[in-house]
Order: structure tokens, then sequence, then C-alpha cells
């Protein structure tokens, strides 16, 4: 049910960059999200219709859409046949690691921090035994493998690489900018939709290869992280391996206390 007496809020203040390799429609879910997270859009608010948002950022109704798709995905907004889409509030979530989106890009994006990308290697090839495994493969199948050096505001903050299934591997290896979001370009030219990951991190002592690349002291914790990532019919289509300065790039984890069952 659509709440009662709802308010509907103005579209907030904020320039479209179309030049900029952040999809548009992020762009549109950054503004919205900020606007939620500033107050100024409270829970229970209805949204400007998908026609006043197109005419007020001279956008297609199609990339509105997929900007209220995003958000109600994320459970930002609630949407209501005939009666529009509503504000859920800005629930509280654990930085990162919960993102089914990629564990950086959209993230740190969301927090305001400057990401930028060095690629290392950026090839077709056998999948490693492990990434096979992940990704429900034959071993020895074919696949892209993208080795980055992430920096976080100027600091190198971690050192990852991807191995994704064959037939995403013209998506994934055919970028012109290296801060491309990997993810963000598996949603607009493959039509892929993270929809949940599983993860498992360690700790553990920077070897002298990692040292080298991430420009740490040869010992320097660090966090590792293993991950799969699977689509809306659960199918792996991307997984990666990687080592995290922590204290560049903060993990943090939020538990929530399960309800007690009511005593009988």
């Amino acid at each position: 049910m659509a709440p009662v007496e709802s308010i509907t809020v103005e579209p907030p203040s904020g320039e479209i960059d179309r030049k900029s390799p952040i999809p548009v429609y992020f762009q549109l879910a950054l503004l919205f999200e900020h606007a939620i997270r500033q107050g100024k859009w409270q829970a229970g608010d209805k949204l400007p219709s998908e026609f006043q948002i197109c005419e007020h950022y001279g956008l297609s109704r199609t990339t509105v859409r997929q900007t209220l798709g995003w958000m109600e995905n994320e459970g930002l907004i609630i949407k209501h046949r005939g009666a529009g889409s509503f504000v859920q509030g800005m629930a509280e979530r654990a930085w990162q690691l919960s993102s089914s989106a990629g564990f950086f890009e959209e993230e740190a994006l969301k927090k305001g921090h400057n990401v930028t990308s060095e690629v290392l290697r950026a090839e077709r090839g056998p999948l490693p035994g492990w990434a096979s495994t992940l990704l429900r493969l034959s071993e020895g199948s074919e696949g892209a493998t993208l080795e980055r050096v992430r920096a976080m505001n100027g600091h190198k903050a971690i050192y990852v690489v991807n191995h994704l299934a064959s037939e995403y591997a013209d998506v994934a290896l055919d970028f012109t900018d290296p801060n491309e979001s990997l993810y963000l370009r598996l949603r607009e030219r493959a039509r892929v939709e993270p929809r949940g990951a599983d993860r498992t991190l360690k700790a553990l002592s920077a070897s002298a290869g990692l040292a080298e690349i991430l420009e740490v002291e040869r010992g320097h914790p660090l966090i590792f992280i293993q991950s799969v990532s699977w689509d809306r019919f659960k199918t792996p289509f991307d997984c990666y391996r990687a080592w995290v300065v922590s204290e560049i790039a903060p993990i943090e984890i939020r538990v929530t206390a399960v309800p007690e069952e009511p005593s009988a």
C-alpha cells in the first residue's frame, strides 16, 4: 500500500556529466541517494514522476528507469503500481563488503572518494583452477583476466585480479579509460545485474611482490579477499582475489541482531 498523504519532493540540484566514465543513470542515482542521506528526502516521500525527472535533467525515460530500478534493488525506494515511487529511507549497511556490485567502486564513489586504476594485465586465456571452480567451469576453460591496482584519493589501496567467464570477455577487456568501473560496464553493455556474492577474507602479511605493487613495507598487514559474484539467474560471472591496504580502504562489517522468537 502506498503511503497516505505523501509529499512529492523536488528533484535535487546537481549536474549530470555526460563525458564522465560513470554511467549517467548511476550519476543520477548518486544525486538521489545524497538527497536521502542529507535528509532532504524523507522516508515516505513521493519521488517526482518519471516525466518530471526526464524534463528536469534532460534525460531519456530509459535512463531514469534504470536509475529507479537500481535504487529499488538497493532498497532506497519502493514502487507502488499506479501510485509512483516512494523513499524507503537510508538503511544502515556495511561499507564495501556488503555491496554485490563489485567490492570497491560504488561504495567508494558514494562516499565521495576519488577512485583511479592502473591496469597491469588485461587478456584472454585459460583461467586458473580456483577461478574455474568458482565460476562452475571445467578445468582449463578460457576467460578474461583483468589485473589492476586501485587507488583511493591518490593512495594505492587494492591490488585485485578479476577472472570472468568467456561470454563476458569482450566487455571486460574492451575499455578506453582504466578508471571505468568493470561492474558498471557489465551492466551497461552486457545487461549483467549483480544479485549476490560469496566472499571470504583473512589477514596476511605483504610479500615482497605485494609490497612493491602496493607501495608498502614488506610484512605490512593486508586483508585478503576472495569473491564470486552471480547474476539474477544465480549464474556466477566474475570472481576475484584482492589484497587490501585496510588503513586506506577500511573494511566495515555491520552485524545486526536477529529478533528473538516470542516464547510460547
